[in-house]
């Protein structure tokens, strides 16, 4: 019996995201801000919700969407 070649297709790179840099509160809501289909975020101050529509802008031009 002779060996056969067989050749897959390379698989298209794969996006992955650390989620590490959250605190406990900013991925809690995080989680519940996209349970809910992502609306505004009540953030307690501007920063936070500033960092948090970052993280939600990169994780959408990542996406595509």
């Amino acid at each position: 019996m002779t060996a056969t070649a067989i050749r897959y297709p390379a698989a298209a790179p794969v996006a992955r995201f650390a989620l590490l840099d959250l605190t406990e509160p900013q991925l809690r809501r995080l989680l519940a801000a996209a349970e809910a289909g992502l609306p505004q975020l009540d953030a307690a101050d501007d920063e936070t919700d500033a960092e948090l529509a970052a993280i939600l802008g990169q994780a959408r031009e990542a996406l595509g969407a």
